[in-house]
């Protein structure tokens, strides 16, 4: 018996540690900002080193501080879901705010994924932007500096914009298509020559952030920073302190970059036929990093023209709207190594919250149905656990017939075991055989964008928030207490073990009440369907 206290003990060790790892570690600091990272990107038939020293941005590229944005110098493109801000000399998509997701609980303010913010801590601003274009290595990056935008004759549910402008010999045009509703956009750019010379232009793509935390509450730490997608490795994680230790290069047909944070992201995402170089790159004037990809060198001569087609995302974490955009594009939507559990409880999660319009009721909805999956299993646990209750007097009995010998104790236990059917190690597997779905749930409820902010009832205002007033986890330790109650300890159980096992309800008590309401509630609702397990198995087993 002493091997089910141990294998419990361990399993619970691993599913802190586990939950541990998704503390964040900021070794960067949060410099101040003063002018646009010069780092470029370039895809030739010889490939070059992303060491090399390309043109720098000319010097009035600085940034201007938010409380000085000209609302003369941008271009707003919106849909019911999202606007975004294109600067007009630039092209970047400097800021975006998503309607209807606000930046704080009550608030009315959308929140914003691009853009610039106060930083108190640095005293600078946060810096987050996405842009797409051309570049040559005479020029650097061409400034499309649009003068103009109009909207062009839209199909039904399709809004269509037209940017141009023009600078240095050369014309420019952004063409924008947006549906009603969503988070994703389809840019295409394109550039026309009327200079006498040929000109080599690269079409690239980047988003560029730094290193700043994103305020998150409870235990709910999540990744910040790039991923890759590529013919190699569909989803590549290759986070800002990676970058900074070493550029990140990857040549790919097809793939797609994204920059993710808790709850939301920006990608870009090219068409899949053509082939990539990927990047990512540390700017150490900035503090800032860049990440995005060019396509191969194109020749322009006068009179002619290119352009390049890309898809923009910028928003919450949605699922189906990334599969949508593209195959493996909702793989960011991070359920960890347990996402063959985490995608079919989602799809349950969203099930129940089709059923119940509520996703509270959704998650002991999706707790119900993974009990019911489970109860066999269960079963089997449970009698064995009633039928060593009832088991106990004669237990009591060898204990007192051999004293201090454990060997024989043990040996004679386990003939006793045999004859009856009962098998010692059955009262510790349903426990065990939660820990995976208590994981997967955990990836689950932190990538669930949908519960954010989300209330259930009376004081649960936030599901993905603590517990304002404890009772869920208080309550929890309560339930584990019950439970403990109703199982069975062996006469031969090594006293300081069980000592131990007393204090776990209070120990999971105190980390709950630091954990997302959401995912606590599960636990609760778990753990009382398991107690009336306990109590049906073990009065079965009494009437037999």
């Amino acid at each position: 018996m002493d091997v089910i206290k141990t294998s419990l003990i361990f399993a619970i060790a691993i599913t802190l540690y586990y939950l541990l790892l998704q503390w964040p570690v900021n070794t960067i600091e949060e410099p101040y900002i003063e002018e646009i990272a010069n780092q470029s990107m370039d895809l030739n038939d010889s490939e070059q080193l992303l060491s090399e020293t390309l043109a720098p941005l000319s010097s009035s590229s600085k940034i201007e501080p938010v409380a000085k944005i000209d609302e003369s110098s941008y271009f707003e493109i919106q849909n019911d879901d999202l606007s975004l801000l294109i600067d007009s000399r630039t092209g970047r998509f400097f800021a975006s705010q998503l309607k209807n997701i606000s930046e704080t609980k009550g608030s009315e303010e959308g929140f914003m994924v691009l853009g610039r913010t106060y930083n108190a801590d640095s005293g600078g601003e946060n810096i987050y932007f996405a842009n797409s274009g051309f570049y040559t290595r005479t020029q650097g990056y061409l400034d499309p500096d649009f003068s103009k935008i109009s909207e062009l004759n839209s199909s039904e549910g399709t809004m269509t914009y037209l940017l141009e402008g023009s600078g240095n010999g050369m014309t420019f045009s952004r063409r924008i298509e947006v549906q009603k509703s969503g988070y994703a956009i389809d840019v295409e750019d394109k550039v026309s020559s009327s200079l006498d010379e040929d000109i080599v232009i690269t079409p690239y793509v980047v988003i560029e952030r730094d290193a700043s935390t994103v305020e998150e509450s409870g235990l709910m730490y999540t990744y910040l920073g790039p991923v890759f997608s590529s013919s190699k490795d569909t989803y590549e994680k290759y986070d800002f302190d990676d970058i900074k230790e070493a550029s990140y290069q990857n040549k790919s047909s097809g793939g797609w970059v994204a920059l993710i944070q808790h709850y939301f992201l920006s990608a870009w995402v090219p068409d899949q036929a053509n082939e990539y170089l990927y990047q990512g790159r540390y700017g150490e004037n900035s503090g800032r990093y860049s990440l995005g990809y060019t396509s191969k060198d194109l020749i322009v001569s006068y009179g002619g023209s290119i352009s390049a087609k890309n898809t923009l995302y910028v928003g919450p974490k949605l699922p189906k709207q990334l599969a949508e955009i593209e195959e493996n594009l909702d793989l960011t939507v991070d359920y960890g190594f347990l996402w063959w559990l985490g995608k079919p409880m989602y799809w349950l999660l969203d099930l129940g919250h089709d059923i119940f319009k509520n996703w509270g009721l959704a998650i002991i909805f999706l707790t119900v149905v993974l009990k019911l999956a489970t109860w066999p299993l269960s079963a089997k646990a449970y009698v064995s656990m009633g039928k060593m209750r009832e088991l106990a007097p004669k237990m009591q009995l060898l204990q007192e017939k051999h004293g201090e010998n454990k060997q024989a104790m043990s040996q004679e236990l386990m003939e006793m075991y045999k004859k009856e059917g009962v098998n010692p190690l059955g009262g510790c597997l349903p426990m065990l055989a939660q820990m995976p779905f208590f994981l997967a749930f955990y990836w689950v409820l932190l990538e669930t964008v949908e519960l954010r902010h989300s209330p259930f009832f009376l004081w649960i205002d936030d599901l993905s928030a603590m517990d304002p007033y404890f009772v869920l986890p208080i309550l929890n330790g309560a339930g584990m207490y019950l439970s403990q109650k109703l199982t069975p300890t062996p006469p031969n159980a090594d006293p300081m073990q069980a000592q131990m096992m007393k204090f776990f309800p209070l120990i999971f008590a105190v980390i709950f009440a630091w954990f997302p309401s959401g995912l606590v509630l599960y636990w609760l609702v778990n753990m009382l369907i398991q107690i009336f397990q306990q109590w049906w198995y073990s009065r079965k087993a009494k009437a037999s």
